[in-house]
């Protein structure tokens, strides 16, 4: 392998790398699920699931061909897990945080 090539295939890499956390960021999930299920051109519909309730989520299975439901299961684990860290206090302070537990960051003046 050339320099040249090697160069290419490792800024292939790192675009990827960044493409991949840039989706699992977006859906809130913690690492995105492979197998029966996953395609690229679904992330839309995985955010309508995540986003949805669990009983929405409960009725979209049961349409789904079940090579597909381990996907949407794992889908859903890996949303919970990012809750959980979140909670935990994973990671910065950002204002999404801020928004969705406005009394876990609450101020007073002169604090």
């Amino acid at each position: 392998m050339t320099p040249e090539q090697e160069r290419l295939l490792m800024q292939i890499n790192a675009d990827f790398e960044e493409y991949h956390r840039v989706v699992n960021a977006n859906l809130r999930i913690k690492r995105m699920p492979h197998g029966p299920g996953f395609r690229l051109r679904d992330f839309d519909k995985y955010a309508e699931f995540l986003d949805s309730s669990p009983s929405e989520q409960a009725e979209f299975m049961q349409t789904l061909h079940p090579d597909e439901v381990e996907f949407y299961e794992q889908l859903a684990i890996a949303r919970a897990e990012y809750e959980i860290a979140e909670e935990r206090g994973a990671g910065p302070i950002t204002q999404e945080k801020v928004d969705r537990y406005p009394d876990r960051y609450k101020r007073e003046p002169g604090e």
